[in-house]
């Protein structure tokens, strides 16, 4: 009896076995969607894991347009799908198993209204700048000076979105407020969120801490940030940090001085180095200079308006001028006198007289050069340390043995010959210069000799009697044309009035001579 029990027993089991193991499996699928006004929700559980590559499907519609299509396993749940402002949506599940495979597909969709607009709000963001009381401590309210406007946004923000970082400045508006400031002392950024627009509310221009009532029943949020926050870049500790101020020694004020003038030449031709310097002095010393005389202040001396003739250079320079000090060129200009070509004997002799202006000196008797200027560039003739009056030997004449003459040469028998040479171009009329010094002097212009003192006794013309107790005494007359005629001071004379001037001149001479003797 037992061995049949037992044998049922194990009969049951083995059929219940493969029972269970050909069954289909059991399934509780959950499919699920809702809706708000603008989001659906879609919930999908306890579906069955895919065979052999086989998935669920849920597509989503929104006003037939499919904005979700995707594989899940055995569960899906999305809760961001949005649906404002549409008219209708739709979920469809297309699930593997099942009967005919469409026993578990699902499908429901509803029809939706749009969220009402949401109620908004006008308000203004106003952008302040302040310098920090304490500039290392940050910036804050209780840590403001006065706050300087930079600028206001109006903006039309939702109720419930008034408290939102997006309102704020993220750049500093187009301002010159910080050209001016002091970077080093701290700066701060203040931004105050208010109600009302523009036509409502008008934002302070300052506001000072602690007083902000200004604002009171219109501030909503704010904020307070670096300056450096902003994109500002600041200068370094090291930059800002106060140099050590130097010691400063006290000066005394420098006493005002007067220089002393020097004394004034009247020697013509004198330089700056001629000039007799004042004695220096425990409040100025002197220096001679191309310019003039240079004054210098010493030490603790300074000069005042009052330069005592001196006069200031743009360099700061004090000088008193050279052309003070020496007689200009209009003083120390020649005055000529009497001036000509006269004979004496059968001898030329260049007989001139020159003085100078009133009140002028020379250094020596004897100041005066004179010079016969080659009329074609030559080689002049110069007389250096001549009076200032006399006669002076004609260039080429000789009134000693072996007589000279400009333009003739003494052959070896004793006669005479015309060469070109021997000073000949001085015959012809010849430039004579008189001079004191290298800058002032007179020019006289002498006309073409004749034959009386310019020839050899007999050669090339008549014949000069000499007196033989006198040779220095002229001849009594002469004709008109034979004499080498004399010129006054004035350049340039005429030749006819020179040859109406000859005898008187040569009268007067032998009279001069006649009574000198």
């Amino acid at each position: 009896m037992k061995r049949t029990l037992a044998g049922v027993a194990a009969t049951t089991l083995a059929v219940g076995g493969m029972l269970v193991a050909t069954a289909a499996p059991a399934s509780a699928h959950t499919p699920g969607a809702s809706a708000t006004c603008d989001t659906l929700t879609v919930n999908l559980a306890a579906y069955a894991d895919g065979h052999d590559g086989r998935t669920n499907t849920v597509t989503v519609k929104v006003d037939d347009k499919t904005v979700v299509e995707e594989s899940f396993g055995t569960r899906y749940h999305n809760d961001e799908i949005d649906i404002s402002g549409s008219a209708r949506w739709t979920v469809e599940v297309d699930a593997w198993d099942g009967r005919n495979g469409t026993q578990y597909d699902w499908s429901y969709g509803e029809s939706t209204k749009a969220c009402p607009a949401p109620e908004v709000t006008d308000v203004q963001v106003g952008i302040y700048l302040y310098p920090k009381l304490d500039k290392d401590k940050p910036a804050a309210w209780e840590n403001s000076g006065e706050q300087q406007l930079l600028g206001t946004t109006p903006l039309s923000v939702p109720e419930d979105e008034l408290k939102n970082d997006q309102h704020w400045y993220t750049e500093l508006p187009e301002t010159d407020a910080l050209d001016d400031i002091d970077l080093c002392t701290g700066w701060g950024i203040q931004q105050d969120l208010v109600r009302g627009g523009v036509d409502e509310y008008t934002m302070p221009e300052t506001i000072t801490y602690p007083d902000g009532s200004s604002m009171d029943g219109h501030l909503v949020d704010w904020q307070h940030q670096e300056l450096s926050d902003f994109g500002i870049e600041l200068p370094s500790a090291e930059d800002c940090a106060t140099p050590t101020e130097p010691e400063v020694p006290v000066v005394e004020e420098p006493q005002t001085v007067v220089p002393q003038a020097p004394d004034a030449l009247d020697v013509c031709g004198a330089v700056a180095s001629d000039v007799i310097l004042p004695a220096d002095t425990a409040d100025v010393t002197y220096l001679t200079t191309e310019q003039g005389v240079l004054a210098v202040p010493t030490e603790g001396r300074t000069f005042g308006d009052d330069l005592g003739g001196y006069t200031r250079t743009d360099g700061g320079d004090v000088i008193f001028p050279i052309e003070q000090l020496v007689p200009s060129e209009e003083e120390c200009a020649l005055i000529p006198g009497d001036i000509g070509a006269v004979c004496v004997g059968d001898t030329p002799y260049l007989d001139y007289g020159v003085s100078l202006p009133e009140g002028i000196e020379v250094d020596d008797e004897t100041p005066l050069t004179i010079t016969f200027i080659h009329p074609e560039g030559g080689e002049n003739y110069v007389a250096t340390d001549q009076p200032l009056e006399g006669q002076l030997l004609w260039p080429g004449a000789s009134d000693t043995a072996p007589k000279q003459w400009p333009g003739w040469e003494q052959q070896d028998d004793g006669s005479y010959a015309e060469t070109d040479g021997n000073y000949a171009w001085t015959r012809e009329g010849v430039e004579v210069l008189f001079e004191v010094n290298p800058e002032y002097s007179q020019l006289v212009s002498y006309p073409e000799a004749n034959t009386e003192c310019a020839n050899p006794v007999g050669a090339g013309g008549a014949d000069v009697e000499v007196a033989a107790d006198d040779a220095d005494v002229p001849p009594a007359a002469a004709e008109a044309g034979d004499e080498l005629p004399q010129t006054g001071a004035t350049v340039g004379v005429f030749a006819g009035i020179a040859a109406l001037l000859i005898v008187g001149g040569g009268v007067l001479f032998w009279l001069r001579r006649r009574i000198q003797h």
